[in-house]
């Protein structure tokens, strides 16, 4: 649907409605960002070099059952791969695709969660 402004624009309401959308979930990531430093007392940027350090992938590797981190070091390469490239510079198919493989991410890093309370 398309609806007229003041100066006589036409203005795409789909298009708005995706900006207002973007707008309200960046300002979710942004909250979910604030509690982590908040609670870590550092840039979430260095929160994220600490948990993905050598040395602590180490320390896991010992200490996670053989499945458990395999699965966590399998979407943390998925990660990289999905992040090493802008999406919003790919053409739509792309864009769907590249989608895809986030909720797949997201899915394999809550399987992780969950098997990390059982051990």
């Amino acid at each position: 649907m398309t609806v007229w402004c003041a100066d006589l624009s036409l203005i795409d309401e789909a298009v708005l409605g995706i900006v207002i959308d973007e707008c309200k979930l960046f300002a979710q990531l942004l909250n979910m960002i604030a509690d982590v430093e908040e609670r870590y007392g550092k840039r979430f940027d260095d929160v994220l070099k600490e948990l993905l350090s050598p040395a602590r992938l180490t320390e896991l590797y010992k200490r996670l059952p053989p499945d458990v981190y395999g699965e966590l070091i399998g979407s943390l390469l998925q990660f990289y791969t999905v992040t090493s490239q802008n999406p919003l510079t790919l053409p739509p198919s792309e864009k769907r695709e590249a989608a895809s493989e986030i909720i797949k991410l997201a899915n394999s890093l809550e399987r992780v969660i969950e098997k990390l309370k059982g051990v």
